[in-house]
């Protein structure tokens, strides 16, 4: 595969009852996400970005139909038989000592279809440990880790249904935990209008093994909606996603530690991402993103580049490199660095 093509999804046999297919797994979508939906407390790793091309575009980028992989990783509907032989391997330095990291590998499935695995880390660094009486047990290492696989297969020309599911291994000390959740996606693309839209409900699932036996980690569970339209007469592709769709009501505490909780027309802005990218040629890629929660979250009076992810990329032949920024956090911004390989 060439990572200058853009995917070109081959008719396949045409389905009559599309409409009712779209609705319905829309609605499974809606149903599904709704029952896991419950008290967020612990592996939001999981909603941190491991694309470059994704942080750039907001952080939840679902509905930007490229021939890079990993964007999939956050809608497994977007694996296309394009994507075969391709590897990606990202990093991120997140804030302080800790570290994320992805690697994933792409193949064809069953000709019209794509595939993925890959691994995922976030190593959070190295703590110091205390005995009851104080005294020093030396120090101990904190990381997650999710092993995943995901397919992408098309209902027909313009529909692409797909799942991910994810082994999740948490190390604290000498206590672990497992854990399994699974992503559902769908894509409607219409290649002629240059019209994108997607829903996604991610971290369906649970802990089987729980790190303290009094307490369950739940997994973010989360549905989001999103769309992108590539203008006719210039190089520019708009995306507005809207995610976080299960977790309306939303407080906050700022850069100053001040609690604080979005108002009527906030709450709308609190759940969407506006991003743009500009495709200068098949070589070189620029992307930026408004972010409103982040803005608020990690500034009290909005602060310079708070909310905004930038990023840039560009490709020869078999390789890519792509790099992003973005306010993550309170602290620092965060940088994502990317290279894709294709064989």
């Amino acid at each position: 595969m060439n990572l200058d093509s853009r995917p070109k999804r081959g008719r396949q046999p045409r389905v009559s009852d599309m409409a009712n297919r779209l609705v319905t797994t829309a609605a499974l979508l809606l149903v599904t996400a709704s029952s896991f939906s419950q008290e967020i407390t612990g592996y939001r790793y999981l909603e941190q970005p491991v694309s470059a091309r994704g942080l750039a575009l907001g952080g939840t980028s679902i509905s930007v139909v490229e021939p890079e992989m990993s964007l999939a990783e956050q809608n497994p509907s977007l694996l296309c038989p394009e994507m075969a032989g391709q590897a990606a391997i990202s990093y991120t330095r997140y804030m302080g000592d800790v570290n994320m990291g992805y690697a994933a590998y792409a193949g064809r499935f069953l000709e019209v279809g794509g595939w993925s695995v890959g691994m995922r880390y976030i190593d959070y660094g190295d703590f110091h440990g205390y005995d009851e009486q104080g005294i020093s047990t030396g120090s101990f290492g904190v990381k997650d880790m999710s092993l995943q696989g995901a397919v992408g297969y098309p209902v027909n020309d313009r529909l692409r249904v797909g799942a991910q599911a994810k082994f999740l291994y948490t190390s604290y000390e000498s206590y672990s935990a497992y854990a399994m959740g699974v992503d559902l996606g769908l894509n409607y693309y219409n290649e002629a209008s240059g019209n994108s839209i997607s829903l996604t409900a991610t971290n369906l699932g649970g802990q089987f093994k729980s790190l303290y036996e009094e307490r369950k980690e739940h997994l973010p569970t989360q549905l989001n909606v999103g769309w992108s339209g590539e203008l006719q007469h210039l190089p520019l592709c708009i995306s507005v996603t809207a995610y976080h769709l299960l977790d309306w009501d939303h407080d906050y505490v700022d850069g100053s530690g001040l609690k604080h909780s979005f108002k009527d027309s906030e709450m709308v802005l609190n759940h969407l991402i506006f991003g743009v990218e500009w495709t200068t040629s098949d070589h070189f890629w620029l992307a930026a993103s408004y972010n409103y929660r982040n803005q608020r979250r990690f500034s009290g009076q909005g602060g310079f580049l708070r909310g905004v992810g930038l990023g840039a990329g560009v490709n020869y032949r078999q390789l890519a490199f792509m790099m992003a920024y973005t306010s993550a956090h309170a602290g620092d911004g965060t940088l994502t660095f990317q290279f894709n390989y294709s064989f």
